[in-house]
C-alpha cells in the first residue's frame, strides 16, 4: 500500500470513529468535548505526512514524555524532602529526650537523587546545654555522636560540629 493510500485510509478511519462516537455518546457536554478531540486528531492525521513531503523528520514524542519525567522528579524530590524532614525531626526529638537543649542540627543531603543521599550532619553547639548544665564540648560531641549512630540511615555519616 502506498503512502498516500495509507494516509487517506487513516483519515477515513479517524472520521468514521468520530462519527460512530457521536452516535453512541448522548447529547451534552461530553459529545462537545469528543467532537473537539476528534477534530484535533483528524487535523493531526492530515498534517502528519507534511514534514516528510518537505524532507524534514519531526519527532513529537519528546513533547509528551517530558511532562512525565518532570512529575517523577518533583515526586522524588518531595519524597526525599519529606524523609529528610522526618529524620531531622526524629533526631532533634531524640536529642531532647536524652536531655540536650539548644542543639541545632542540620542535615546536608541530596534530595534530587533517586535515593536520599546524606552527605554530613552539622551540629551547632554554640548554645548547647545538657539537663540545664553546660558540659565540656568533647563530652557533648561524644554523646551526640552516639545518639546519631542509633539512626540506621545516619550510620557512617560525617558529623561536623560548630561552637
Amino acid at each position: 500500500m502506498s503512502g498516500v493510500s495509507q494516509w487517506l485510509l487513516s483519515i477515513t478511519g479517524v472520521i468514521l470513529l468520530s462519527v460512530l462516537a457521536e452516535f453512541v455518546l448522548p447529547e451534552g457536554q461530553i459529545n462537545k468535548y469528543t467532537k473537539v478531540i476528534f477534530s484535533f486528531v483528524v487535523l493531526l492525521v492530515v498534517i502528519m505526512p507534511l514534514p516528510k513531503l518537505f524532507g524534514k523528520d519531526i519527532d513529537i514524542s519528546h513533547f509528551f514524555s517530558s511532562g512525565e519525567s518532570v512529575l517523577q522528579e518533583n515526586y522524588l524530590e518531595q519524597t526525599n524532602l519529606n524523609k529528610l524532614s522526618a529524620i531531622n525531626k526524629d533526631l532533634n526529638a531524640s536529642l531532647e529526650s536524652f536531655g540536650f537543649e539548644n542543639v541545632e542540627v542540620s542535615i546536608n543531603a541530596n534530595i534530587f537523587a533517586s535515593q536520599l543521599e546524606i552527605y554530613w550532619i552539622e551540629v551547632d553547639l554554640t548554645n548547647a546545654k545538657y539537663k540545664d548544665k553546660t558540659k565540656d564540648t568533647a563530652w557533648l560531641k561524644m554523646q551526640i555522636n552516639e545518639i546519631i549512630d542509633e539512626f540506621a540511615i545516619l550510620k557512617n555519616v560525617e558529623v561536623r560540629f560548630d561552637g
